[in-house]
């Protein structure tokens, strides 16, 4: 007998969305569909946790338990949750938070909403039978996500427990830190493959080389993620444990070049811990380096991919002043990487023409509350 499946929903920074799906796509044997700010696919309880444990470009992952259940009334909210099957998935006293955003509806206060979904999800566990199980105390938080739009509602379960970025190896940060997942989305969608060679010459934390490096030796991202469904009542505990025993015993020594330098001798040294943390410092080559200074001994790598993550500014005028070091990066990735591929995060096009000819903007995504532009072309042109 095939296990039950349910909607899952995988969320994605809007503009990020079809590298979340290419991986989904190789992850998973279902199909994918691409929606505004995430991937919707359908699967089982297995499926739901083994994608917190292998996507690398994931924020959240989320299972609907109601798909635009009716919500003309908060009185009618309140009915349509009672009556879906938490049981399957929640204990009675489980300790539960509830997260909702309402939008053209005809009550307006989220935190209302929210207390309705919070006793109507206690109500109902109340009144199923009951049954041998954890102590409360034993039980982690689970939280229910709630999208109210119009007159239906739509009721999730937060299966990883939160962000997906956090690898537990990013314990030291450089300036403007880029997200881990967002960093393995923009090789993704730049066209990095494990084998292809990578630099970042302006590595900061280190994100992206130890993304990539992490990545070619087959390291599960999601191992320390504390998936609250892993409690559920009916979930393969026995099936989960042989899932996570393959994960572990697929991890190899990753075979690449990935090149990290920072002038700055903190973000250098961030990077070293990093990737210690990680597993992957024997893999990296790490230079505390100018990108104007000569790399020495030169890159024992064929043309591969160069990403970068340079300096920009929130106004005009901070942009502006910018422009001469763009220029100057611009002169020094054509000389050093002729011949490579650039992908570099630039919220002005003004700046990103200074980098190199031919830079085409392939996709805008927001990081630190701002949108930034994905630029991608070849380096060394006349």
């Amino acid at each position: 007998m095939k296990p039950q499946t349910w909607p899952l929903f995988v969320v994605a920074p809007p503009g990020l969305e079809a590298p979340l799906a290419a991986e989904l796509g190789a992850l998973t044997e279902g199909a994918v569909k691409i929606e505004e700010g995430g991937v919707r696919l359908q699967g089982d309880l297995l499926d739901a946790a083994a994608i917190c444990l292998w996507s690398r470009c994931a924020a959240r992952t989320l299972l609907i338990v109601g798909d635009e259940i009716p919500a003309p009334s908060l009185q009618q909210l309140h009915a349509s949750v009672q009556g879906l099957p938490w049981r399957t998935f929640l204990h009675p006293g489980q300790p539960l938070t509830v997260k909702a955003t309402v939008k053209e509806a005809q009550f307006k206060r989220a935190d209302a909403v929210e207390h309705h979904v919070l006793v109507a999800v206690e109500e109902a566990l109340r009144k199923a039978p009951r049954q041998d199980g954890p102590r409360r105390w034993e039980l982690p938080t689970v939280e229910l996500r709630v999208r109210v739009r119009g007159k239906k509602a739509t009721v999730s379960i937060d299966v990883g427990g939160g962000l997906l970025h956090k690898r537990g190896y990013r314990q030291n940060l450089a300036r403007a830190p880029l997200r881990e997942n967002l960093a393995a989305s923009v090789l993704l969608a730049a066209g990095w493959q494990p084998g292809v060679p990578l630099a970042d010459p302006m590595c900061g934390s280190g994100t992206f080389t130890i993304e990539a490096a992490c990545w070619a030796g087959e390291r599960a991202p999601g191992f320390d993620h504390p998936m609250p469904i892993l409690k559920a009542p009916n979930f393969p505990t026995a099936k989960w444990k042989e899932i996570v025993s393959e994960a572990r015993s697929a991890a190899k020594v990753p075979v690449g070049s990935f090149y990290a330098a920072d002038r700055d001798a903190g973000a250098v040294r961030a990077t070293r811990e990093n990737a210690t943390r990680a597993g992957v410092v024997e893999s990296l080559r790490i230079d505390n380096r100018s990108l104007g200074d000569p790399i020495n001994p030169p890159l024992d790598a064929k043309p591969g991919l160069v990403v970068i993550n340079p300096p920009w500014g929130l106004r005009v005028a901070e942009n502006v002043s910018l422009a001469p070091l763009y220029h100057k990066l611009g002169a020094a990735l054509n000389k050093q990487f002729a011949g490579w591929r650039l992908a570099a995060i630039c919220p002005d096009p003004a700046l990103a023409g200074r980098l190199g000819r031919g830079l085409e903007e392939i996709t805008r995504f927001e990081t630190g509350g701002i949108q930034v532009g994905l630029w991608v072309g070849k380096l060394g042109r006349e």
